[in-house]
């Protein structure tokens, strides 16, 4: 009796250990994944700096701080959106919002945001909106440096 009880703690206390270090590990992996990147949303994507175009009258423009205007660009529906910024008059960077230049996402697409909320307008620029891509109409959040236009966006369902 003795040897079986010797056993059947043996194999609990192995059960208990192995559950405790999946646990920690889980827990780990979902503070990682939440602390880097998007966490579980999709992304991060990269908007990429783009040669100038021509902007059409389907534009909205919102102040940021020192003599700023940021200008989103919806352009027709086989490109993605754009996002310019101008500082006293001179354009410091257009980014091209395409998802289809992330690894994982070359087959999805965005072709519209709307409902742009600019929630910081100093440096870097960060932005809340709605984005309307292949997986349908998902929050956004997106942040630029104003410098040089180096970004990151994640969208989430």
């Amino acid at each position: 009796m003795k040897k079986i009880t010797k056993q059947i703690l043996i194999w609990t206390f192995v059960v208990i250990g192995f559950g405790i270090i999946g646990y920690v590990g889980f827990v780990g992996y979902v503070l990682y994944s939440f602390g880097s990147g998007c966490g579980m949303d999709d992304g991060p994507f990269k908007a990429v700096l783009i040669d100038p175009v021509e902007l059409t009258t389907n534009t909205e423009r919102f102040e940021v701080s020192d003599n700023g205007t940021l200008i989103l660009e919806n352009r027709n529906d086989t490109l993605s959106p754009i996002f310019t910024l101008v500082e006293n008059g001179n354009v410091k960077w257009r980014l091209d919002t395409d998802t289809r230049n992330t690894k994982g996402y070359e087959s999805t697409r965005i072709w519209k945001i709307s409902s742009v909320e600019v929630t910081k307008d100093t440096d870097p620029i960060k932005l809340n909106f709605t984005a309307h891509w292949t997986y349908g109409a998902e929050a956004g959040s997106i942040q630029i440096d104003r410098e040089d236009g180096e970004n990151s966006f994640c969208l989430s369902w």
